[in-house]
């Protein structure tokens, strides 16, 4: 068994700010909203949360992330359901 997501890369980890059911795309036809690879920056839609039938826009940011950073990893699988603190994006830093 490999390294946990919370002891990959860097140690950067963007986490659920709430729970729900996670999608990576805003339709099923659309492209996902980050992929392996992208750089993120601060506001930037990285997934949705449904919660009792609403959509909620998560974006990148917060306490101890870099402005900008490169996804590693997405670590739940499309309608996943997530608890608050759960990892979403494994990162790395850009300089």
């Amino acid at each position: 068994m490999g390294p946990s997501a919370d002891e990959q890369a860097d140690g950067l980890v963007f986490r659920a700010s709430t729970s729900g059911r996670f999608y990576s795309r805003p339709t099923p036809e659309r492209d996902p909203f980050v992929a392996v690879g992208d750089v993120v920056e601060v506001g930037r839609t990285v997934c949705l949360l449904e919660v009792m039938k609403t959509f909620h826009r998560v974006t990148y940011g917060g306490k101890g992330l870099p402005e900008r950073a490169r996804v590693v990893e997405i670590v739940p699988a499309d309608e996943a359901d997530l608890s608050s603190g759960d990892v979403i994006l494994v990162l790395e830093s850009v300089s």
